[in-house]
């Protein structure tokens, strides 16, 4: 099973509705994936160990994990073509 990390700094609400989103759309491809969800500032990428960074607000980590802008959850528009991103990195 894959993990993904949603992380944001702006708000708690739009982290989850991208979060779930994503659960959604991968659930439908039939790809197993856990979701973590965290707070930019504060979420320990290290302990979370994901295969892909989702963030939504300005980039904050050091690391060579693979980062999708998810800017797309907060406009609504273009999500499944970062879900699309998301996957392909995954893979």
């Amino acid at each position: 099973m894959k993990k993904i990390l949603v992380a944001t700094g702006t708000s708690a609400n739009r982290m989850n509705k991208a979060a779930g989103f994503i659960a959604e759309k991968c659930k439908a491809r039939g790809i197993e994936v856990e979701i973590v969800s965290g707070n930019i500032y504060e979420v320990k990428v290290e302990e979370v160990n994901p295969d892909v960074i989702v963030l939504i607000g300005n980039n904050t980590f050091k690391t060579d994990i693979p980062i999708i802008n998810g800017t797309a959850f907060v406009t609504q528009i273009g999500m499944d073509q970062t879900v699309d991103q998301i996957i392909q990195k995954l893979q």
